[in-house]
């Protein structure tokens, strides 16, 4: 590989996919939801917040660059020179490999589930999480325990189908969505009434069930349906309201720090600008204490064991 200069691989490195396809092949993409964009050959080739994801085929990339030689199939330095307006191309893009044209995306499947789910549950449990919030998810297929890891599973709909799952550690951090999940369907915790039209936003299935723990510990009014983003793209929160018109209003939750703050700015921008959603109540709960809700009912339950030294042992301390 000839050596290429670090400000020409910088300055190509620089140049988003969005940009890139606007400018150089415009027909090549088109709007497929607010702050999303697709491509018209691959409408399962996502971009959107910077980024692009490939979802049908399980890879992606952060710039124009990863795009030109991971799909198109251009040599690096052709790609590079291509950005910065160096050398012709003299070599023609590759067609894809044969194992990618002749064999079909591997689909979606489940990890196998485990006989039991007591792993899940004791875990869960350690981390504060209500035993019958636990339950709901088990009955209502959102959550079990991996069959060979013992990790947890939850797993996000598409009307009656599994569309979505990640797999969250019971040991370590282990964090991962199972290969072919759609990020536009997330794991969701529907409410106890089925006719409320209020929905809670946060990023992680733990701190949705952290919410839902907090407002049983609480005896809490409130009922809503609550969607974990599994992250902070915006893309399973659209999938979720265009799904379900009928919300009305829509609590945003999310994490305590900057990428959460910077996220839940960026959401307010992305619904306030798109017609369909100008019906919604929006608002911005943070957690209240700590880094998010997860830490936010661990400390719901220290101050309730502490009143519950001076007080009534069934009166909650804290609630939101």
């Amino acid at each position: 590989m000839p050596l290429i200069p670090p400000e020409q691989l910088e300055q190509a490195r620089s140049v988003d996919l969005l940009t890139y396809l606007q400018t150089h092949e415009p027909h090549s993409i088109r709007k497929s939801g607010p702050n999303e964009y697709c491509l018209v050959e691959h409408d399962s080739l996502k971009i959107s917040n910077g980024r692009w994801n490939w979802f049908s085929r399980g890879f992606g990339g952060y710039n124009a660059l990863d795009f030109l030689v991971k799909v198109r199939g251009l040599d690096f330095p052709d790609a590079v020179n291509h950005l910065t307006g160096g050398a012709v191309i003299l070599t023609p893009p590759k067609p894809p490999p044969k194992a990618l044209r002749d064999k079909p995306p591997k689909p979606f499947t489940l990890p196998p589930d485990n006989v039991n789910n007591d792993k899940v549950i004791a875990y869960l449990r350690g981390r504060g999480i209500e035993n019958g919030v636990i339950r709901r998810c088990i009955e209502k297929g959102l959550l079990y325990e991996a069959a060979k890891s013992h990790n947890c599973v939850f797993v996000g709909y598409g009307k009656d189908n599994p569309k979505f799952a990640c797999e969250r550690g019971i040991s370590d951090d282990y964090k991962k969505d199972v290969f072919g999940s759609d990020k536009r369907f997330g794991f969701v915790l529907p409410p106890k009434d089925p006719d409320s039209h209020n929905l809670t936003v946060l990023e992680a299935p733990i701190d949705a069930l952290s919410h839902a723990s907090i407002h049983e510990i609480g005896n809490s009014r409130w009922d809503g349906y609550r969607l974990s983003l599994g992250g902070v793209s915006s893309l399973a929160l659209m999938g979720f309201l265009e799904q379900l018109p009928e919300i009305k209003s829509v609590q945003l939750c999310l994490d305590n720090d900057k990428a959460g703050q910077n996220a839940t700015n960026r959401i307010i921008s992305e619904l306030l600008s798109d017609n369909r959603f100008s019906h919604l109540k929006i608002s911005v709960v943070p957690p209240p204490i700590g880094k998010d809700y997860n830490d936010t009912l661990k400390a719901v339950l220290q101050l309730n064991k502490e009143q519950s030294r001076t007080s009534r042992p069934d009166k909650a301390a804290f609630a939101i």
